[in-house]
């Protein structure tokens, strides 16, 4: 059996009960080693995974009765909620056998909740690896919530939306429930030259809507 289960945004209190259920009773855990180094407090092997290539390819050499873990349970780790832009969706296309996602807090909903402001009516989005319909999106949308990665990072999506000329203020919020954690609110200009996590979330106020 194979688990997806979602760690949230990283600080161990906001995993939820059952994802660290699973975690207690799984045989091996695998993960980016940013996750694996959060996990100290299960005692359970861990190995860290360096690609989506590798990770699929220990599943796929592993899971489903193939391996040394035959009959045994894979738990994989993933950030935030797994099947928000994350992990589960590749998983599903390319693994065959039997799947339980296990869901977690994203990173944007920690960061709604902590400013007290609804996300009902926002657009949701995320510019791993894209970016193409960013300005289209922020200019249809009174609020639009941005998933970062370390090409289009919040600065650079700041200087995107200065090019375009869009009236608008923005809220950048980086190391989310972390002890570093840092939530930046002003317009775009402020922060073109200010160095980001690339794990950042960026929320953009659509001032024109």
């Amino acid at each position: 059996m194979l688990y997806i289960v979602g760690m949230g945004p990283g600080n161990r209190d906001y995993i939820l009960k059952k994802a660290i259920e699973v975690l207690n009773e799984c045989d091996v855990i695998i993960g980016f080693e940013r996750l694996i180094n959060d996990l100290e407090f299960i005692n359970k092997p861990q190995i860290v995974m360096n690609s989506l290539k590798e990770t699929l390819e220990y599943i796929n050499s592993n899971g489903q009765d193939k391996g040394n873990l035959k009959g045994k349970t894979i738990a994989l780790v993933a950030s935030g909620d797994p099947t928000f832009f994350g992990i589960s969706e590749y998983i599903k296309k390319n693994y065959p056998g039997n799947i339980v996602v296990i869901p977690g807090l994203s990173s944007f909903q920690y960061l709604t909740t902590k400013l007290n402001k609804s996300w009902s009516y926002a657009f949701t989005g995320s510019v791993h690896a894209r970016n193409e319909n960013f300005i289209d999106k922020v200019k249809q949308n009174k609020l639009s919530i941005w998933l970062t990665d370390n090409k289009n990072n919040a600065a650079h999506l700041c200087k995107l939306l200065i090019e375009h000329n869009i009236n608008c203020s923005v809220i950048i919020g980086e190391y989310l429930s972390y002890e570093n954690e840092r939530i930046l609110e002003g317009k775009p200009e402020e922060f073109i030259n200010v160095d980001f996590s690339d794990m950042s979330i960026l929320v953009v106020e659509n001032e024109e809507n």
